[in-house]
């Protein structure tokens, strides 16, 4: 099934370069594909060194699909991850993105300059990597995250 969604000479580079990680490699492709629907929110969890940023990071590049990574373990506040991800968006767009304020006080304030960023973007995938070990993270933090999808 993953061979249609990745050309084949890619799959191989992708299998050979990462041991051992074929079926991941796979599922997540098909999971991340652009002409499929894809779940509102994937979460990739495991144990610490086992691939999965490795994984995201090769297919992210390998597709075609606008995508932004946040290092979610660099950011000290809420509101710091908040701005941090504004930022990636826009660079994740590069010349097609709209100028939004990155200032954000709220998660509700994200979601609307979220929401306005992407208004013409068909899928748009948005990694927010180690988020489990974000310092002071606001309680409603992650439940919030999850349903960026649904918007």
């Amino acid at each position: 099934m993953a061979a249609s969604i990745l050309p084949e000479e890619l799959l191989a580079s992708l299998n050979t370069s990462i041991e051992c990680r074929q079926l991941q490699i796979q599922q997540t492709a098909c999971l991340l594909a652009s002409d499929f629907p894809s779940p509102p929110a994937i979460i990739l969890h495991g144990p610490e060194a086992t691939g999965k940023t490795l994984i995201i990071n090769a297919l992210l590049e390998a597709i075609d699909t606008p995508s932004a990574i946040v290092r979610s373990k660099e950011c000290i506040t809420t509101r710091h991850l908040l701005e941090r991800t504004l930022t990636e968006v826009q660079k994740g767009l590069g010349d097609t993105a709209r100028s939004v304020d990155g200032r954000c006080e709220s998660i509700s304030a994200f979601v609307v300059q979220l929401q306005r960023l992407l208004e013409d973007q068909k899928k748009y995938i948005l990694v927010f990597d180690n988020i489990d070990r974000q310092r002071e993270a606001a309680p409603t933090l992650l439940p919030a995250l999850a349903r960026l999808g649904q918007i």
